[in-house]
């Protein structure tokens, strides 16, 4: 019974991890009209209203204690966000993905910290294959992308790498936050304090350049956040999928399937996103996408990873 239900979270995380990729194909045509604290809180807005909406019992029915984790978990991933999105003004789009890629090692790290959990030798074998793997196909080495990596480190790396300790975290504590709270209430929770937090920073952010100005104290990428939204049928329709599908549906089913997962082989299978990103460009956008043999290579490393962490090693603890 314990092996249906494991693999059972695997599937579902597998599902969440393809829904992330077919997002970056959408998200970057609406970042090319809005910008990326636009985006993300009317994302994230969408996905509250309809959760509340459609779970609104459980809403109503949720504790102090389930209140707490909801915070805490959307606390998490709402800095985490922002956090990352604070850094891609400073750093390029390539080295803040690269940076990313290291949740997944981190995972055991917090793992242990937190909560004394000794990743099993599979485990571990997993982690190394779809790390390597995943940077692969972020930056192949034959490709022109990685010479941007020997780049010096500057405080978009910085906060980058903070970002992904905040959803290394995340992921460990959701996995002990499902053990003891209702999965759909804990996910209308989390995503409704990630974007009262993305209102308030978005608000904020409007309110200093309205009064204030912003030419004189702020970047040109937080300035630009001012810029007013642009609106058609073309970006309505991206928003939806990506608020209902890419975010409301993507977290139930990562939040089920992580109550039957533990936190590293949850991280491990995250790994996919990168490679179902890349199939989805390829399908949509053409071959030319396709990042050659490396990136075949490194999806291969990450598919491996996936499924060394499935396998019971004798003799691993």
């Amino acid at each position: 019974m314990f092996s249906r239900s494991r693999y059972a979270g695997d599937a579902a995380l597998v599902l969440t991890t393809l829904i992330w990729g077919s997002t970056f194909i959408l998200a970057k045509d609406v970042l090319s009209e809005w910008t990326p604290l636009d985006y993300i809180t009317v994302r994230f807005t969408i996905a509250a209203v309809a959760l509340c909406l459609i779970f609104r019992k459980e809403l109503v029915a949720a504790t102090r204690a389930d209140w707490q984790a909801g915070f805490v978990l959307g606390m998490l991933v709402g800095c985490g966000f922002v956090v990352q999105a604070m850094g891609q003004v400073y750093t390029t789009a390539t080295k803040s993905a690269f940076i990313t890629g290291l949740t997944t090692p981190l995972v055991p790290l917090c793992a242990y910290l937190l909560l004394r959990a000794r990743p099993t030798f599979g485990n571990m074998l997993g982690i190394v294959c779809a790390t390597l793997g995943g940077f692969i196909l972020l930056a192949p080495p034959s490709s022109n992308q990685s010479e941007g990596m020997l780049s010096a480190v500057n405080i978009g790396d910085l906060l980058t790498l903070s970002c992904t300790i905040l959803f290394a975290t995340h992921i460990v504590l959701l996995g002990v936050y499902t053990e003891r709270t209702n999965v759909k209430r804990l996910t209308v929770l989390q995503i409704t304090c990630a974007t009262i937090l993305f209102v308030i920073v978005w608000a904020t952010i409007k309110a200093c350049v309205v009064f204030f100005g912003a030419d004189a104290w702020m970047p040109d990428a937080l300035a630009r956040e001012a810029a007013p939204l642009v609106w058609n049928v073309g970006t309505l329709w991206r928003l939806l999928y990506l608020g209902l599908v890419g975010t409301l549906a993507a977290f139930l089913l990562w939040t089920w399937g992580q109550a039957r997962v533990e936190a590293v082989r949850a991280a491990i299978i995250f790994n996919l996103e990168p490679v179902f990103a890349t199939l989805f460009a390829v399908a949509v956008r053409g071959r030319d996408e396709w990042l050659g043999g490396w990136a075949s290579f490194g999806a291969a490393l990450v598919l491996l990873g996936v499924l060394v962490s499935e396998v019971r090693w004798k003799n691993s603890g």
